[in-house]
Protein backbone atom coordinates (compact mmCIF):
# COMPACT_ATOMS: atom_id res chain seq x y z
CA UNK A 1 0.00 0.00 0.00
CA UNK A 2 1.06 3.37 -0.48
CA UNK A 3 0.94 6.48 1.34
CA UNK A 4 0.44 9.64 -1.06
CA UNK A 5 2.19 13.00 -0.79
CA UNK A 6 3.10 16.05 -3.45
CA UNK A 7 5.94 17.51 -4.44
CA UNK A 8 6.30 21.34 -4.48
CA UNK A 9 7.07 20.88 -8.66
CA UNK A 10 3.71 18.43 -8.55
CA UNK A 11 4.94 15.11 -8.65
CA UNK A 12 3.03 12.67 -7.22
CA UNK A 13 5.49 11.08 -3.85
CA UNK A 14 4.21 7.73 -2.71
CA UNK A 15 5.52 6.08 0.57
CA UNK A 16 5.10 2.76 0.36
CA UNK A 17 4.66 0.26 2.85
CA UNK A 18 4.93 -3.68 2.48
CA UNK A 19 1.27 -5.79 1.59
CA UNK A 20 1.00 -9.44 2.24
CA UNK A 21 1.31 -12.05 -0.51
CA UNK A 22 -0.57 -14.80 -1.80
CA UNK A 23 1.70 -17.42 -1.76
CA UNK A 24 1.47 -18.14 -5.06
CA UNK A 25 4.53 -17.12 -7.71
CA UNK A 26 3.31 -15.86 -11.02
CA UNK A 27 4.92 -16.22 -14.56
CA UNK A 28 4.93 -13.65 -16.92
CA UNK A 29 4.31 -14.75 -20.84
CA UNK A 30 7.91 -15.03 -21.81
CA UNK A 31 7.16 -16.23 -25.47
CA UNK A 32 5.38 -12.54 -25.81
CA UNK A 33 8.33 -11.04 -23.81
CA UNK A 34 10.72 -12.35 -26.30
CA UNK A 35 8.97 -12.50 -29.25
CA UNK A 36 8.58 -8.24 -28.55
CA UNK A 37 12.28 -8.03 -28.03
CA UNK A 38 13.24 -9.73 -30.63
CA UNK A 39 10.76 -7.59 -33.07
CA UNK A 40 12.21 -4.42 -31.32
CA UNK A 41 15.75 -5.10 -30.79
CA UNK A 42 16.63 -8.24 -31.08
CA UNK A 43 16.62 -11.56 -30.34
CA UNK A 44 18.17 -12.25 -26.62
CA UNK A 45 21.24 -14.22 -26.57
CA UNK A 46 21.16 -15.10 -22.96
CA UNK A 47 18.83 -15.51 -19.88
CA UNK A 48 19.68 -14.30 -15.90
CA UNK A 49 17.35 -17.13 -14.22
CA UNK A 50 15.69 -16.18 -10.97
CA UNK A 51 16.65 -19.06 -8.65
CA UNK A 52 14.36 -18.21 -5.94
CA UNK A 53 10.97 -16.20 -6.38
CA UNK A 54 8.37 -14.17 -4.31
CA UNK A 55 5.10 -13.15 -5.74
CA UNK A 56 6.24 -13.04 -9.23
CA UNK A 57 9.23 -14.66 -10.92
CA UNK A 58 11.84 -11.98 -12.69
CA UNK A 59 14.05 -12.94 -15.28
CA UNK A 60 16.37 -10.88 -17.25
CA UNK A 61 17.09 -11.31 -20.76
CA UNK A 62 20.16 -9.93 -22.14
CA UNK A 63 20.50 -8.40 -25.67
CA UNK A 64 24.16 -8.50 -26.65
CA UNK A 65 25.56 -4.75 -28.34
CA UNK A 66 26.06 -4.59 -32.62
CA UNK A 67 27.34 -2.62 -34.61
CA UNK A 68 24.51 -0.23 -35.30
CA UNK A 69 23.47 -0.28 -31.55
CA UNK A 70 26.10 0.50 -29.16
CA UNK A 71 24.93 -1.30 -26.36
CA UNK A 72 23.61 -4.12 -24.32
CA UNK A 73 19.69 -4.30 -23.30
CA UNK A 74 18.47 -5.48 -20.11
CA UNK A 75 15.22 -6.50 -19.95
CA UNK A 76 12.91 -7.96 -17.38
CA UNK A 77 10.55 -10.58 -17.66
CA UNK A 78 8.35 -11.20 -14.59
CA UNK A 79 6.88 -7.79 -13.60
CA UNK A 80 3.75 -8.13 -16.00
CA UNK A 81 2.94 -11.68 -14.62
CA UNK A 82 0.34 -9.58 -12.22
CA UNK A 83 -1.31 -6.00 -12.88
CA UNK A 84 -0.22 -2.98 -10.51
CA UNK A 85 -2.56 -1.95 -8.39
CA UNK A 86 -3.06 1.30 -10.40
CA UNK A 87 -5.18 4.62 -8.72
CA UNK A 88 -8.65 4.57 -8.53
CA UNK A 89 -9.68 7.76 -10.35
CA UNK A 90 -6.76 6.67 -13.29
CA UNK A 91 -9.72 6.59 -16.39
CA UNK A 92 -7.16 4.12 -18.69
CA UNK A 93 -5.92 2.14 -15.44
CA UNK A 94 -5.83 -1.26 -17.51
CA UNK A 95 -3.77 0.29 -20.19
CA UNK A 96 -0.84 1.32 -17.55
CA UNK A 97 -1.18 -1.69 -15.20
CA UNK A 98 1.06 -4.26 -17.43
CA UNK A 99 4.44 -3.64 -17.50
CA UNK A 100 8.20 -4.08 -18.03
CA UNK A 101 11.36 -2.73 -17.52
CA UNK A 102 14.69 -1.88 -19.59
CA UNK A 103 17.96 -0.86 -18.62
CA UNK A 104 21.19 0.17 -21.43
CA UNK A 105 24.56 -0.49 -20.58
CA UNK A 106 27.86 -0.03 -22.28
CA UNK A 107 29.25 -2.75 -24.36
CA UNK A 108 31.84 -3.44 -22.16
CA UNK A 109 30.26 -3.96 -19.49
CA UNK A 110 31.22 -6.92 -17.36
CA UNK A 111 27.86 -9.45 -17.25
CA UNK A 112 29.75 -12.84 -16.27
CA UNK A 113 29.40 -15.18 -13.53
CA UNK A 114 32.32 -13.93 -11.74
CA UNK A 115 31.75 -10.14 -12.39
CA UNK A 116 28.22 -10.62 -10.91
CA UNK A 117 29.86 -10.94 -7.30
CA UNK A 118 31.10 -7.21 -7.59
CA UNK A 119 28.10 -4.93 -6.89
CA UNK A 120 29.74 -2.27 -9.16
CA UNK A 121 29.15 -4.74 -12.06
CA UNK A 122 25.86 -6.56 -10.98
CA UNK A 123 23.76 -2.61 -9.49
CA UNK A 124 21.78 -2.61 -12.65
CA UNK A 125 20.73 -6.18 -12.40
CA UNK A 126 19.53 -5.81 -9.27
CA UNK A 127 17.92 -2.38 -9.95
CA UNK A 128 16.29 -3.87 -12.60
CA UNK A 129 14.70 -7.11 -10.58
CA UNK A 130 13.83 -4.59 -7.79
CA UNK A 131 11.72 -2.40 -9.62
CA UNK A 132 10.58 -5.10 -10.89
CA UNK A 133 8.99 -6.30 -7.64
CA UNK A 134 8.35 -2.75 -6.52
CA UNK A 135 4.61 -2.74 -7.36
CA UNK A 136 3.63 -6.12 -6.41
CA UNK A 137 5.45 -5.49 -2.85
CA UNK A 138 3.94 -2.25 -2.07
CA UNK A 139 0.39 -2.70 -3.96
CA UNK A 140 1.23 0.22 -5.93
CA UNK A 141 2.28 1.41 -9.95
CA UNK A 142 5.04 2.43 -11.77
CA UNK A 143 4.97 4.55 -14.63
CA UNK A 144 5.89 7.71 -16.61
CA UNK A 145 7.67 10.15 -14.83
CA UNK A 146 7.43 8.13 -11.32
CA UNK A 147 11.34 8.71 -9.54
CA UNK A 148 12.79 6.04 -6.73
CA UNK A 149 15.18 7.00 -4.47
CA UNK A 150 17.74 4.17 -3.96
CA UNK A 151 17.01 4.23 0.24
CA UNK A 152 16.21 6.82 2.13
CA UNK A 153 18.48 8.99 2.46
CA UNK A 154 19.34 7.83 -1.40
CA UNK A 155 22.90 6.12 -1.73
CA UNK A 156 24.61 5.36 -4.83
CA UNK A 157 24.32 2.17 -6.32
CA UNK A 158 27.78 1.07 -6.16
CA UNK A 159 31.05 2.60 -4.72
CA UNK A 160 32.06 4.09 -8.15
CA UNK A 161 29.12 5.94 -9.34
CA UNK A 162 26.77 8.99 -7.56
CA UNK A 163 24.03 7.73 -9.39
CA UNK A 164 21.58 7.16 -6.76
CA UNK A 165 17.98 6.80 -7.96
CA UNK A 166 15.76 5.77 -10.72
CA UNK A 167 13.20 7.48 -13.21
CA UNK A 168 10.85 5.38 -15.22
CA UNK A 169 10.71 7.17 -18.86
CA UNK A 170 9.06 5.73 -22.12
CA UNK A 171 12.66 4.14 -24.21
CA UNK A 172 12.80 7.28 -26.23
CA UNK A 173 15.63 5.75 -28.17
CA UNK A 174 13.80 3.20 -29.28
CA UNK A 175 10.07 5.10 -29.44
CA UNK A 176 7.09 2.55 -30.06
CA UNK A 177 8.59 -0.08 -31.36
CA UNK A 178 9.78 -1.24 -27.90
CA UNK A 179 7.15 0.55 -25.49
CA UNK A 180 4.12 -1.24 -26.53
CA UNK A 181 4.00 -4.89 -26.92
CA UNK A 182 1.68 -6.33 -29.55
CA UNK A 183 -1.61 -8.43 -28.21
CA UNK A 184 -3.23 -8.14 -24.73
CA UNK A 185 -3.02 -6.72 -22.35
CA UNK A 186 -1.55 -4.04 -23.34
CA UNK A 187 2.00 -4.34 -21.72
CA UNK A 188 4.49 -1.19 -22.26
CA UNK A 189 8.53 -1.25 -21.77
CA UNK A 190 9.84 1.27 -20.10
CA UNK A 191 13.56 2.40 -19.41
CA UNK A 192 15.05 2.52 -15.92
CA UNK A 193 16.98 6.34 -16.01
CA UNK A 194 20.09 6.47 -13.50
CA UNK A 195 20.10 9.85 -11.73
CA UNK A 196 22.05 11.79 -9.11
CA UNK A 197 20.75 12.82 -5.41
CA UNK A 198 20.76 16.31 -7.23
CA UNK A 199 19.08 15.08 -10.06
CA UNK A 200 16.30 13.42 -7.97
CA UNK A 201 15.39 16.79 -5.94
CA UNK A 202 15.26 18.74 -9.35
CA UNK A 203 13.25 16.36 -10.23
CA UNK A 204 10.49 16.94 -7.22
CA UNK A 205 10.98 20.73 -7.23
CA UNK A 206 10.36 20.97 -10.83
CA UNK A 207 9.15 18.29 -12.46
CA UNK A 208 9.94 15.25 -14.55
CA UNK A 209 9.95 17.47 -18.22
CA UNK A 210 12.74 19.99 -16.42
CA UNK A 211 14.49 16.99 -15.16
CA UNK A 212 14.79 16.09 -18.87
CA UNK A 213 15.49 19.12 -20.44
CA UNK A 214 18.46 20.06 -18.67
CA UNK A 215 19.96 16.69 -18.52
CA UNK A 216 19.09 16.31 -22.82
CA UNK A 217 21.19 19.81 -23.03
CA UNK A 218 24.26 18.88 -21.02
CA UNK A 219 24.41 15.09 -21.54
CA UNK A 220 23.22 14.40 -25.44
CA UNK A 221 23.54 10.79 -24.91
CA UNK A 222 21.55 10.80 -21.52
CA UNK A 223 18.99 8.03 -22.97
CA UNK A 224 21.71 5.50 -24.24
CA UNK A 225 24.34 3.06 -21.71
CA UNK A 226 24.48 4.14 -18.71
CA UNK A 227 27.66 6.19 -17.43
CA UNK A 228 28.49 5.06 -13.77
CA UNK A 229 30.79 7.61 -13.52
CA UNK A 230 29.35 10.32 -15.41
CA UNK A 231 28.93 13.96 -13.40
CA UNK A 232 25.29 15.40 -12.45
CA UNK A 233 23.84 17.55 -14.80
CA UNK A 234 22.21 19.76 -11.94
Amino acid sequence: MSKKDTSPGGSEILRHEAVDGDGDIAHADDERITAHLTRAIAAPASVFHELVSDRIHVDVHIIPAADDRPYVTLASAGMSARPMTMPPQMDDAAEWSHAELCVFLPPDWPLGQDAMKDERNYWPIRLLKTLARLPHDYGTWLGWGHSIPNGDPAQPYAPDTRLCGAIIIPPFAHGEDLFIAEGKPTLRFFQILPVTDAEMKFKLQHGVDKLLEKLEKKLPDIYGPIDRARKSAV
